[in-house]
């Protein structure tokens, strides 16, 4: 796939994504679901399209899923070098710890909180390019 080529799928999963963020606040739940599982199926484990999943799921109460979808997006982050995907892992990773919580596991969610740590820890060693 030329750059050009790969510039405009960006674009479009960032379009289609704005789009699913929008329907979720006008209360729209499947219309936004429909949207990120389009970006999941250009782009298996996007991890904005698994996060906004999750906080779907969140948004219905479905705690279950939500920690699985979290966890996913949490991966996909955590496997990538940039700084900026990191604090984004180190965000999702409390709002995992607050999941836990509701599934009355403290074990794991200070597990995610001492992860996040690491990770912020981690990121703050890393000299700026």
């Amino acid at each position: 796939m030329t750059s050009e080529a790969n510039q405009i799928q960006l674009e479009d999963i960032a379009m289609h994504i704005q789009q699913a963020l929008l329907l979720a606040e006008q209360g729209d739940l499947i219309g936004s679901e429909a949207l990120y599982h389009q970006v999941l199926e250009q782009k298996p484990d996007y991890p904005q399209a698994l996060y906004g999943l999750a906080q779907l799921a969140g948004a219905i109460d479905d705690q279950e899923v939500k920690e699985v979808l979290l966890s996913l997006a949490i991966e996909q982050l955590t496997d990538k070098a940039s700084p900026d995907q990191q604090s984004l892992a180190a965000i999702w990773l409390t709002e995992l710890a607050e999941v836990f919580f509701k599934l009355n596991r403290p074990t794991d969610a200070m597990d995610s909180l001492k992860e996040c740590e690491k990770l912020i820890r981690d990121n703050l060693a890393v000299p700026p390019k």
